[in-house]
């Protein structure tokens, strides 16, 4: 099962209308019904009551949206994890020998094979 399939379903679920899903995940509203259906048959249920008029979850679209949305919760959840440590530092010099004294510090430092245990202890 994909993600980018749980996302579709959620907008999808989110708006009930598949042509304003596909303008907020900013794709064609086909391929958002393709992946849909592709996740219907993956899951053996119908997740949507489709008519010319109307898109409405059935029960199990509703069981399912709960999931997903749990899911993706907690996709976003190891993606800050992840991030947590991360971090961006500038520094800036002008000419002279300071600078490659630097660049070489730079340089070894990114040799340095990262060690999980340094980031979780720098971070507490």
């Amino acid at each position: 099962m994909e993600l980018r399939a749980l996302r579709y379903f959620v907008t999808v679920a989110d708006e009930l209308h598949f042509g304003r899903a596909a303008e907020r995940l900013h794709i064609a509203q086909p391929a958002v019904s393709r992946r849909i259906a592709a996740l219907e048959r993956e899951l053996g249920v119908r997740l949507l009551d489709r008519s010319p008029r109307r898109v409405r979850l059935t029960e199990a679209g509703r069981r399912v949206l709960a999931a997903a949305r749990e899911a993706l919760a907690a996709v976003d959840r190891v993606r800050v994890a992840a991030r947590e440590c991360a971090g961006v530092m500038r520094i800036g010099t002008g000419a002279g020998q300071f600078t490659a004294r630097l660049e070489r510090g730079i340089d070894a430092l990114r040799e340095r094979p990262r060690d999980s245990t340094s980031c979780s202890s720098t971070c507490r």
